[in-house]
């Protein structure tokens, strides 16, 4: 017996989103909720709660509105001048699009998997195998499985309190509750399954295999009791998922290239937010791949098929035909498989009936299941070439399919081997992560060797535009750009060697950049380069001089430096920084004295100079000690006092 589950968004909803104009403050903001509650009977009150996808807002009103409500408040706030549109916060429920199936009484065998030798994955795992890649599950959320748990990557939960049985809103912890309700009798772990059918692991002698066995998966936990969401909620955690800012949410540290999204609801057009959140990881290069709703009916009514740049997919059950329940129509992109009663598709899934109980397989059915089979073959395409844009994926897509009911099935062998392969060699652990988090090729250039061992445990990956991302597991990964005056000066100092790794990337400053390197015995050095020098200097962080200057304020009291620090004839040192504005500072050290400093270029500076620096008079006792008769005077060690006056210049008074 199949049981069919009917996603729908349910009428009533106590949130808005709005998006504001840019320049709009929070005072503004508050100010326009407030006129329009005052004008309409609908609501009483209408606060903002947080910040959403694209700096919307979600404005809580407190009680349900009825559509007609909705409708009126919405109409009001879109008349505002400040606002650039204005939409129901929509509470989803039983969004998940599958169709699950009671739990069969026969055991699972790996001939059950007719899907995988449908769209032939073994054939592809010789050109790819997903290694390097995140497929996102944004679902339920997960649970513990041993075809899944080694690969799973720290995820997020963005469901609302009052829709998750955790009861405690967005965390760092994506557990799967339970979905079970009024209209789901028992939980689907349909998050579970679905992350099976993608990635779960292979040639392992238990279980099922994942469609790209090697890629690691992310849950971002977007429905919850009954499948129920907020639209904004599940908006959030597919940008959260492809490394979009959320605001109330951490950045997640290690982006998705591909986001599954298996949901289906009616709506006619798709919510603002929700395609706010496609067009951001759209812009990224990361793929939303959407399932196209199990109605039956013309996917442009039922999002998020309807959402634009979305990959959209019906499904299909055994023998390549399209099935009954799969929406259809121009917003469909491929069909893959998504099985029907007789042909179910098998996964990972938990056994209890409610809450968690132990790991399982088993069948479920819908577009839901058709969905990630394309994530697993995106993701294998993804790690021939991380750089594929989200249209080159669906034209290949299309290209390389099959003619099933008119629409094109996919095959992953061709649609992955159409990918020229760029890797060259390959990408991963934490400089891989790196590298696709942050531009992967566009800023990097592609790998010009593997991955290669230094001191102190650490391991470096050079790159084609003259980067070298290096790691350890004391500083993470981060990269040197060899194209620019702070890596040229690394590499003249003995990169690794001399400075140690880079504890952050060269970061853009007021008049200039800096980055800073340290050791494994934990000196720190912080490497200054400005236009106004046209090289790089350093400064030790850990030592007296550098000590000095970064707690004293830095560059924004001292400038940049002017040098690196240079020996002082009697066992000491000094180093030089100068602002646009002032004629720069000069620390001294000396194992005695600590750290003193003159004015450079100051008149008591040059008498030290002309009598031969310290042979004469040592090293400075004091800094520049201003009286207030407008002098200035300095000790030094061998006994000596300098003092300046604007009438008389410099003399020596002891």
């Amino acid at each position: 017996m199949t049981t069919h589950y009917q996603p729908k968004a349910e009428p009533d909803t106590d949130r808005l989103v709005v998006k504001f104009k840019d320049g709009v403050d929070s005072q503004e903001q508050a100010q326009i909720l407030n006129e329009v509650a005052d004008a309409t009977a609908a609501v009483d009150t209408a606060e903002v709660s947080h910040e959403t996808v694209e700096q919307a807002q979600v404005v809580d009103v407190q009680q349900m509105m009825t559509p007609d409500e909705q409708a009126q408040v919405v109409e009001l706030l879109e008349e505002q001048p400040d606002v650039e549109y204005a939409e129901h916060d929509l509470i989803i429920t039983t969004g998940q699009a599958a169709i699950p199936r009671n739990p069969p009484s026969d055991p699972y065998f790996a001939s059950h998997q007719w899907n995988m030798r449908a769209i032939d994955a073994p054939g592809a795992w010789r050109y790819a195998t997903g290694e390097g890649i995140i497929i996102g599950i944004a679902d339920t959320g997960q649970t513990w499985h041993p075809e899944l748990a080694a690969k799973t990557l720290p995820g997020y939960d963005f469901v609302s309190a009052d829709q998750s049985r955790d009861g405690n809103g967005w965390d760092s912890n994506p557990n799967d509750e339970g979905d079970w309700g009024p209209q789901v009798p028992r939980s689907m772990w349909h998050g579970t399954h679905v992350a099976g059918i993608a990635a779960a692991a292979t040639d392992n002698g238990s279980g099922v295999a994942g469609v790209a066995p090697n890629a690691r998966i992310q849950h971002s936990r977007i429905m919850g009791v009954n499948g129920r969401a907020y639209t904004s909620d599940q908006a959030a955690g597919i940008a959260w998922s492809a490394g979009v800012p959320v605001p109330g949410a951490p950045a997640n540290p290690t982006p998705a290239h591909v986001v599954n999204y298996s949901e289906g609801f009616y709506s006619a057009t798709c919510p603002k937010v929700l395609q706010d959140a496609i067009n951001a990881a759209h812009a990224r290069n990361v793929p939303v791949v959407a399932a196209a709703g199990n109605f039956g009916a013309n996917a442009v009514g039922t999002s998020p098929a309807n959402c634009l740049g979305a990959i959209v997919v019906g499904a299909t059950a055994n023998g390549n035909v399209m099935t009954g329940y799969s929406n259809w129509g121009p917003m469909l992109d491929v069909l893959a498989p998504g099985g029907a009663i007789g042909s179910d598709v098998w996964s990972t899934v938990n056994t209890g009936a409610y809450t968690q109980a132990g790991p399982g397989y088993g069948p479920l059915n819908g577009t839901s299941m058709a969905a990630p089979h394309v994530s697993g073959i995106i993701a294998m395409m993804k790690e021939r070439n991380p750089n594929l844009t989200v249209e080159q994926i669906r034209t290949i897509l299309k290209d390389t399919g099959s003619n099933v009911n008119g629409y094109r099935f996919v095959n992953a062998p061709r649609a992955v081997s159409a990918v020229a392969d760029t890797r060259g060699f390959p990408l991963i652990g934490a400089i891989g992560a790196y590298y696709y988090a942050h531009g992967a090729a566009a800023t990097f250039g592609t790998p010009t060797r593997a991955e290669f061992p230094l001191r102190d445990g650490g391991a470096g990956q050079n790159f084609s535009r003259n980067f070298t991302i290096y790691w350890t597991a004391r500083t993470g990964a981060y990269p040197v750009n060899f194209s620019g005056g702070i890596g040229a000066r690394y590499r003249a100092g003995g990169y690794e060697n001399g400075y140690g790794y880079p504890v952050f990337a060269e970061t853009a400053i007021t008049s200039g950049a800096m980055q800073k390197f340290a050791l494994a015995d934990g000196r720190r050095f912080a490497f200054y380069w400005t236009p106004r020098h046209h090289r790089t200097h350093v400064v030790w962080e850990a030592g007296a001089i550098g000590g000095r200057f970064t707690a004293a304020g830095g560059i924004a009291r001292y400038g940049f430096p002017d040098t690196d620090e240079q020996a002082v004839p009697g066992g000491g040192a000094q180093q030089r920084f100068t602002t646009p504005s002032d004629a720069g500072t000069l620390f001294v050290w000396s194992p005695t004295t600590g750290t003193k400093t003159l004015v450079a270029d100051g008149g008591i500076y040059w008498y030290w100079v002309n009598n031969g620096y310290t042979s004469s008079l040592g090293f400075p006792t004091t800094d520049e000690v201003s009286h207030p008769d407008g002098s200035v005077t300095v000790s030094f060690t061998k006994g000596a006092v300098v003092r300046w006056t604007a009438e008389g210049g410099v003399k020596r008074v002891r």
